[in-house]
C-alpha cells in the first residue's frame, strides 16, 4: 500500500520476492509533473505493485518521469516498461552507460570468467549465468534516457532536487537532496538494516575508497528525513555514515589479517572467512547469488589494500592469490 510521508511525497513498497533485500522503497514526488524514484526488478510482481500504488497515490502516469539512483536491476529494471510517451528516464551519465552492459550476455560471461580467476569454480560460474537476478531482471531494452551530472537540479512540484554523485556502490550512483525540506533520497548509498554491498568494478580501481569518500561528502548535509531504498529503518545521517565507515575499516583490517595469517588465499576463500549477516550454516551452504555479491565485496576490500601498498595479488596455479606487504 502506498504510504504518504508528506503532502507531496509518497513511499511505494515494491516486493523483491526471494531476495534477501525483501522490498524496494520507490518514492513518488507529486506536482505538476511527478517524479518516481527507482522501480524494482523487471518482474511482473514488481510491476503490478508499482502500478497499483501509483494509482493509490493518484499519480497521472502521463506526467510522471522516472529517476533511477543507479544501474542495479532492482532499481532500473522496470523503468523502460513503466515510462509513458513524453516522459523521461533520468539517471547519472556514468551508470546510464552501464545499464547496457547489464543487458549484454557477453558482459556477464566475461564477469563470471573473471570471478573464476578469483576462486569460483567453473561449475558455479556456469550456474550463475541466467540465474542471477542482477542479470535476468535487468531492463529488456534501455532506449533513450536523460543523463545527469553532479550538481544538476531537478524541479518537481514545489521541490528542487540536487543530484549528488556518490560513486562506490556503483560507479555512477546518485542521491537526490532537497535542501528546503531536508530530504535525502539515498538509494543504496546509505542503508540501515544492512551495510550497502561495495564490490569490485572494472571501471573503478578502488570502489571501496570511492565509497568511503562519498560517505564523507554527504555526512554533514542538513537532513530532516533520510529516505533509503530498502526497508523502513532510517535514522541520523552523520551517525550512520560513521557506523558504515567504521564497519568497512574493520573489514579492511580483518581482510589484511586473514591473508597475513593464511598467505596465498583467493578472493573466494577470503570471502568465506568473512562474517556475513545471512542465514547459512557455512560458506559452502551460501546461496550462489549471495556468494557472488560476497566475493565482490571481498575483492573491493582487497583492492583497497592493494592500491595502498598493503597487499599484492599474484597469479598462481590458475587463480589470483593474495599476500600482505609489511
Amino acid at each position: 500500500m502506498a504510504e504518504q510521508l508528506a503532502k507531496d511525497l509518497w513511499r511505494l513498497e515494491i516486493p523483491l520476492e526471494g531476495n534477501p533485500l525483501k522490498t524496494l522503497n520507490s518514492y513518488l514526488i507529486m506536482g505538476e509533473r511527478n517524479l518516481l524514484i527507482d522501480t524494482g526488478f523487471r518482474w511482473e510482481t514488481c510491476r503490478a505493485a508499482c502500478e497499483q500504488q501509483l494509482a493509490e497515490a493518484g499519480a497521472d502516469r502521463d506526467r510522471t518521469d522516472i529517476f533511477v539512483t543507479h544501474l542495479h536491476s532492482d532499481h532500473a529494471g522496470l523503468a523502460p516498461d513503466l515510462i509513458r510517451p513524453g516522459c523521461h528516464i533520468l539517471i547519472g551519465e556514468t551508470d546510464g552507460r552501464g545499464v547496457g552492459d547489464y543487458m549484454d550476455g557477453a558482459h556477464w560471461r566475461g564477469l563470471y570468467a573473471r570471478y573464476v580467476l578469483d576462486g569460483f569454480s567453473q561449475v558455479e560460474a556456469d550456474r550463475l549465468f541466467g540465474a542471477n537476478p542482477a542479470q535476468t531482471a535487468a531492463p529488456r531494452a534501455w532506449g533513450q534516457y536523460t543523463p545527469l551530472r553532479d550538481g544538476d537540479v531537478l524541479s518537481y512540484g514545489r521541490r528542487r532536487l540536487r543530484c549528488l554523485l556518490t560513486p562506490g556502490h556503483t560507479p555512477g550512483h546518485m542521491c537526490l537532496y532537497e535542501p528546503e525540506a531536508g530530504w535525502l533520497f539515498t538509494g543504496d548509498h546509505i542503508l540501515f538494516h544492512i551495510s550497502p554491498n561495495i564490490c569490485r568494478w572494472e571501471s573503478m580501481p578502488d570502489a571501496l575508497g570511492s565509497y568511503l569518500e562519498s560517505l564523507q561528502a554527504v555526512r554533514d548535509l542538513p537532513v530532516n528525513l533520510l529516505l533509503p531504498a530498502h526497508r523502513r529503518e532510517t535514522g541520523v545521517l552523520r551517525d550512520r555514515v560513521d557506523e558504515l565507515t567504521a564497519h568497512h575499516l574493520r573489514r579492511i583490517e580483518d581482510a589484511w589479517q586473514t591473508i597475513r595469517e593464511e598467505p596465498g588465499l583467493t578472493g573466494y576463500e577470503i570471502a568465506g572467512r568473512m562474517r556475513w549477516r545471512i542465514r547459512s550454516r557455512s560458506w559452502e551452504d551460501f546461496p550462489l547469488e549471495q556468494k557472488f555479491f560476497a566475493v565482490g565485496e571481498a575483492l573491493a576490500h582487497l583492492d583497497y589494500l592493494e592500491v595502498r601498498g598493503r597487499a599484492v595479488r599474484r597469479m598462481e596455479r590458475g587463480k589470483y592469490r593474495y599476500y600482505t606487504i609489511e
